[in-house]
């Protein structure tokens, strides 16, 4: 007898926590509120998980983001790993260490940054690993590989992806003209024309409970649409893009207990 196919149907609208818990990917409630104070020390662990575009198959947790946020007046830092999981199981990893600026879109003013990959299939390949350097001087981005140097204007407010995972926490939950700004995404490749502004307080399902959230909406050239998702303490608990989302872990490993 022919095994039976699951039912699947097209997901025909953006994700949400609501629907990302129709499709089974919030199956517990949200991590605990606990202390959390986003102007202070933290770590947070955020699953990544794809949608493929459909109900009953290729949805998948395709690997890890790890932020570790440290003050370091005047400025902060933070430190930052990646790890993706492609189909045939290779990983790409992309460690990151960013200064950033105390400002609103915790602006990075000067960053190095690791990729490489590992795990199967990669005997026998050319090594990939790429090390690069890279600084924000006013109105002039530099990055440095390979032993060379380029340069480009670039017109502030500027941040990047990454650093508006910190940023977004310190925000006000008050309707207010969106911010404008430029971002450098994966602190390499420049998107202008962004917009991120306060959506509102959002009642949401999340796994076994209806709850609230706060929302904060970004649109802007060369990406998809973001969605970042908080509840009242400020936390950061999703993050939707197109068919990739980023799910906060329940309790940071290794956080020194930063999340209680």
């Amino acid at each position: 007898m022919a095994k039976k196919r699951k039912t699947s149907s097209p997901v025909k609208h953006p994700l949400t926590p609501t629907i990302m818990t129709e499709l089974g990917a919030l199956k517990a409630a949200p991590p605990p509120a606990g202390d959390f104070a986003p102007d202070e020390d933290w770590t947070a662990v955020f699953t990544i998980w794809t949608c493929y575009g459909h109900s009953g198959h290729g949805n998948y947790d395709v690997g890890e983001l790890h932020i570790d946020r440290k003050t370091d007046r005047p400025a902060l830092r933070l430190a930052v790993r990646q790890t993706l999981r492609n189909s045939e199981g290779k990983l790409h990893t992309i460690r990151a260490a960013v200064q950033c600026g105390l400002d609103a879109l915790a602006s990075p003013t000067a960053w190095t940054l690791a990729s490489s990959f590992s795990g199967r299939h990669m005997d026998g390949l050319p090594p990939f690993d790429m090390k690069q350097a890279g600084r924000i001087d006013g109105s002039t981005w530099e990055t440095t590989a390979g032993g060379k140097t380029t340069k480009r204007r670039v017109a502030p407010p500027l941040t990047a992806d990454w650093c508006l995972f910190e940023a977004v926490q310190r925000m006000h939950f008050r309707p207010a003209p969106p911010a404008k700004f430029a971002v450098l995404e994966g602190l390499s490749v420049l998107k202008e024309d962004h917009r991120l502004g306060y959506r509102g307080r959002i009642p949401v399902t999340w796994g076994p409970e209806k709850i609230e959230l706060h929302c904060f909406s970004q649109l802007g050239r060369g990406v998809y649409p973001y969605e970042y998702w908080l509840d009242d303490r400020h936390r950061l608990l999703l993050v939707t893009t197109g068919p990739r989302t980023y799910i906060r872990q329940a309790k940071a490993a290794g956080s020194g207990g930063a999340e209680k």
